[in-house]
């Protein structure tokens, strides 16, 4: 702890706040040996931090989040191998620890004489209401058996595979067929553990590109299936032109959530 005495009045506490996976999935270090249940204390981002948040060559490599998220939350070990939803749900903590719980949202609504209006969304709402999950149900949530036998054991997607996902979407603006399919793999593989028991990718690969269409398709939904906890982040609203209520989505990309 730094004994400056110009730094005493801007030390601010942060909250803490538990990760939406509970961290039961997290056995490889990535986070802090001292951290129960999934529960980080988030602290606030300094104005030179958030400059990470704001590089476009930091946050396409995912070095913006490593910083970040090591400098707020030291029980973070590996900001990389963290799950997507986790991410998603940090930014989250991390804008309402700065900036607090109020989050203006532009929208229109599709009705006749619909406007672009400002929509304040309280952030620590859509918080309080994460599903965070069940370690009683995980195994239920992340198995699965189709219907030739198979029996196929998912995972959550990790932050370092969306950030290949979309370093590999930019780079190919012209995606040929081969890219396509490679492209699906990948993703299926980021989501799969093993299928009856076997963990090596390469011959899970190989399964991939067998697999006929409506076990492809059972599979796929599986994979969104046991992905849907954590923040929703689909808010509804009232329009003022009309008076009807719709949804929106609250962004939660560093780039609109920390662009005040």
């Amino acid at each position: 702890m730094s004994d400056n005495p110009l730094l005493s009045k801007l030390r601010i506490p942060g909250a803490i706040y538990q990760l939406p996976s509970g961290g039961y999935f997290y056995n490889n270090g990535e986070l802090s040996s001292d951290t129960e249940n999934g529960e980080i204390h988030v602290h606030p981002l300094s104005a030179i931090t958030e400059i990470n948040l704001k590089n476009p060559d930091m946050l396409f490599s995912g070095k913006a989040v490593e910083s970040v998220f090591r400098e707020c939350i030291p029980q973070i070990q590996k900001p990389l191998e963290l799950f997507g939803r986790d991410v998603d749900a940090i930014m989250c903590y991390l804008r309402m620890v700065t900036y607090g719980t109020a989050y203006d949202v532009s929208a229109k609504h599709n009705c006749e004489n619909g406007k672009q209006h400002k929509y304040t969304i309280n952030l620590d709402t859509i918080a309080r209401a994460a599903e965070i999950l069940d370690p009683t149900t995980v195994k239920d949530r992340y198995t699965i058996t189709l219907t030739n036998g198979q029996v196929v054991e998912l995972e959550p997607i990790r932050f370092k595979h969306i950030v290949e996902m979309l370093q590999q979407a930019d780079a190919n603006k012209e995606m040929s067929v081969d890219d396509m399919k490679s492209g699906i793999t990948k993703n299926l593989l980021n989501s799969i553990k093993s299928v009856d028991g076997i963990q090596d990718k390469a011959l899970i690969a190989d399964w991939i590109l067998a697999v006929p269409g409506p076990i492809m398709n059972t599979l796929t939904a599986a994979i969104e299936k046991s992905n849907s906890w954590g923040l929703d982040y689909m808010q509804t609203v009232k329009c003022p032109d009309c008076g009807e209520e719709f949804t929106i989505e609250v962004p939660v990309n560093p780039v609109s959530f920390f662009s005040v």
